[in-house]
């Protein structure tokens, strides 16, 4: 590689990190400021005050809390690797959620007005679909700051997918949500409508959707940190730490960790033998591997 191309490598990346960087700050924002605004339509509902009131002072903490966070991401540069680092760290991010559930159970069983019961139900499906994009992008952000270097080796990777089966899926809740809305019952219809958007943003993130020729091929690329699930629009790591064991049983390929054991079917990575032998050679000393089980 010349000079002249090893610059304009290096200047790509610095201008997809850029890009990274932003969307990741405009969903730190949208997260931070949906779950202010959550938390303000919430108390409001329980007073006596005028929808338009409610709604207004909404805006303005969605509004507020959105710049805020937006700032607070641009000065805090290791946000993004430090939220996207631990899975307790992406899981506290939708967890808080929680409270919102909480409050909407509780409004079931209570005196709570209708619009309480609405408000913190909307907040609670909102909150939770943000915050799980947000931390599917901080994960990504993670692991490009543990890769950084050339991969070692990269097989061509096809995600599994039914795509009839996802496609039944969000035609029936969405067909129930509208049943649901159109017979008043506005709860219902939001938690119809929250599962089909979380269905479709799951199914972006894992690559069983993919929009058009947008994102990156997915790939399955062995670093020496670990190795990466590159999806479309997300990538995952697998540290060699956490690898008890590596084997080729029938047509799988098994990392065995724990509870969280990853697969790969041959259907997914033609070369289960080559990926096999690639892994072994990055395994930390002492990890036993076999090639049929």
């Amino acid at each position: 590689m010349t000079d002249r191309d090893s610059s304009r490598s290096l200047e790509r990346g610095e201008e997809a990190t850029e890009r990274s960087d932003l969307a990741f700050r405009l969903a730190f924002g949208g997260y931070v400021g949906v779950l202010l605004a959550g938390i303000v339509a919430s108390v409001l509902a329980l007073t006596d005050r005028p929808s338009i009131v409610v709604l207004g002072a909404t805006v303005v903490a969605l509004l507020s809390g959105c710049l805020v966070a937006i700032a607070l991401a641009r000065h805090a540069g290791g946000l993004a690797v430090w939220l996207g680092g631990t899975r307790g760290r992406r899981s506290a991010i939708v967890l808080l959620a929680g409270p919102f559930g909480m409050a909407t159970a509780a409004s079931l069983v209570t005196a709570f007005p209708s619009r309480f019961t609405n408000a913190t139900l909307g907040a609670g499906i909102v909150v939770a679909i943000v915050g799980a994009v947000l931390g599917w992008m901080a994960q990504s952000r993670a692991v490009n700051a543990v890769t950084g270097d050339e991969p070692a080796a990269t097989w061509q990777w096809q995600p599994p997918s039914s795509p009839k089966l996802d496609a039944v899926l969000l035609a029936t809740w969405a067909l129930l949500g509208a049943t649901a809305a159109a017979s008043g019952d506005w709860a219902e219809s939001m938690l119809w409508a929250g599962l089909a958007a979380f269905w479709v943003c799951s199914s972006l993130v894992e690559g069983r959707w993919r929009v058009g020729s947008v994102g990156e091929t997915p790939e399955i690329r062995v670093y020496d940190a670990g190795l990466v699930k590159q999806r479309p629009y997300t990538r995952s790591l697998v540290s060699w730490s956490d690898v008890s064991h590596v084997r080729v049983r029938e047509d799988e390929l098994v990392l065995d960790r724990g509870l969280f054991d990853v697969r790969f079917d041959r259907d997914e990575l033609a070369e289960l033998e080559a990926i096999r032998a690639e892994i072994e050679r990055h395994l930390p000393d002492g990890v036993p591997s076999a090639v049929a089980e």
